[in-house]
């Protein structure tokens, strides 16, 4: 049986909040959640991830603009539709919601039709755009599998043969992921020497390091090559990668090390990652040691979307992020490394 599709609505306004609900709960198929102010409605977003958000441009702070600003911020609710209800429409509000990624408007007072209609047609266009993805991205994973398997009977005798012939099957389509790959390596070896790991986990996570992007094969190129930034649904696609990568990597029967570095290397050590959610130490350390390593990289070189920061400002943001995004201790052998 198909789940309920999940829409939460937001509005201090107790009375219209009901109305609400209860005219979506009539259709039959919505489950409907409620809060009367923003900081409740954004806790509820983030810990049920409904398909569609309703919220109350005009409330007390959070206002809907602060609620919209805040989740857009957070990678596992970035992407959801967002319709603003709003008595005030003026241009300048719509541009300020629009450009943090709202999808629509709808003026008080609305009809009933209306209000279904905005959010059917939001709902049916949010499905269609993740079935046509996947449905591309399986086809590539597919591809990529079978060219895997071959790869893996080929070079199984020789592991450094083996992770070169799988580096190339993944970098045919985007040189900067190979190039990023490849200095992540270098870094990560550093690292595990730094924390005494053993020779044979290093070359495990030598392999896990240069295949931790290996998902990125089931992104579509007009996301994964994109000059700008990626709006709120592109970015839901990319941050499947993880889980295309376990996908991929899974029947392979290579160490859960590097399965690990592919499926974690974007949890937080707060627990604010993707995309299990894990905190602390239930992040592998390979993957927590990757964390820090990717993110580095990928501040300090060149990207189509920014140019590279310099070494002080990437510095700074790990020691800001210290105990937050990355494991405190993970930060501190770095910094030994990179300062």
């Amino acid at each position: 049986m198909k789940n309920p599709t999940k829409i939460l609505v937001i509005d201090d306004d107790r009375n219209l909040l009901l109305v609400l609900a209860e005219t979506l709960r009539r259709e039959g198929w919505y489950q409907v959640m409620t809060a009367e102010n923003g900081k409740r409605g954004i806790q509820l977003a983030e810990k049920s991830l409904p398909h569609l958000i309703i919220c109350d441009l005009m409330m007390p702070p959070p206002n809907g603009l602060d609620v919209l600003k805040i989740l857009s911020q957070n990678p596992m609710t970035a992407s959801i539709p967002f319709i603003f209800l709003t008595a005030r429409a003026g241009e300048k509000d719509k541009l300020n919601g629009m450009d943090l990624g709202a999808d629509d408007y709808i003026t008080k007072p609305f009809s009933k039709d209306e209000l279904l209609t905005r959010v059917h047609v939001l709902l049916r266009r949010k499905e269609i755009t993740e079935r046509t993805e996947r449905h591309n991205s399986e086809e590539e994973i597919n591809i990529l599998r079978i060219e895997l398997h071959a790869i893996m009977e080929k070079y199984a005798a020789n592991h450094d043969d083996l992770a070169e012939a799988m580096a190339q099957a993944l970098f045919l389509r985007d040189g900067v992921t190979e190039k990023h790959a490849r200095r992540a390596i270098e870094l990560c070896q550093q690292l595990a020497h730094a924390l005494g790991l053993d020779e044979t986990l290093i070359n495990d996570i030598r392999l896990g390091a240069l295949l931790h992007d290996i998902g990125k094969i089931g992104i579509p190129d007009a996301i994964l090559l994109k000059e700008g930034g990626l709006t709120n649904e592109e970015r839901k696609v990319m941050m499947s990668h993880p889980t295309l990568g376990k996908i991929i990597l899974q029947p392979l029967g290579l160490s859960p090390v590097v399965l690990d570095m592919a499926y974690y290397h974007h949890e937080r050590w707060d627990g604010g990652g993707y995309p299990e959610g894990l905190a602390g130490e239930n992040i592998p350390l390979t993957a927590r040691i990757l964390a820090v390593v990717d993110v580095w990289d990928t501040l300090t070189s060149n990207r189509p979307y920014r140019e590279a920061w310099d070494k002080e400002k990437a510095i700074a943001y790990l020691k800001e992020h210290s105990g937050g995004q990355f494991d405190p201790y993970i930060v501190e052998k770095i910094l030994g490394i990179i300062q």
